[in-house]
């Protein structure tokens, strides 16, 4: 069986080494359906990015004029970019996941899910 290496570089930028050692992501290269959990990850994390990027397009035109100054605005854009990356990226991780599930697991989550709206059981409400 051949092994599920994951290159240093992809595309000029570096792959940090607990991504490229993770098993979680070495088990999901290794099936098809793995494949393309990931494949829709990334897409809708990138997707996620772009639209804050767009969405804040003249700050950013705006930093890169002034410098430094701006510099502390940018990085918070690209915050909030990563951050709506990874979010959307959860959300198609999470969704695959539990479309893969059988149907009576995933109505018994659906029902825990239920039960545990509102006040806890046993806890003190004020």
């Amino acid at each position: 069986m051949a092994k599920n290496r994951i290159p240093k570089k992809v595309a000029g930028y570096k792959v940090p080494k607990t991504i490229r050692k993770s098993s979680v992501i070495r088990t999901l290269l290794g099936s098809d359906l793995g494949r393309d959990v990931l494949a829709n990850a990334l897409t809708a994390g990138a997707g996620a990015a772009a639209a804050v990027l767009i969405g804040e397009r003249g700050e950013i035109v705006d930093a890169t004029k002034k410098g430094a100054r701006k510099g502390a605005r940018a990085m918070g854009l690209a915050t909030d970019a990563i951050r709506s990356a990874a979010q959307a990226a959860t959300e198609v991780v999470r969704d695959a996941a539990d479309s893969a599930l059988p149907k009576k697991v995933r109505k018994q989550a659906k029902m825990r899910k239920d039960a545990t709206k509102g006040p806890r059981r046993g806890a003190a409400v004020h």
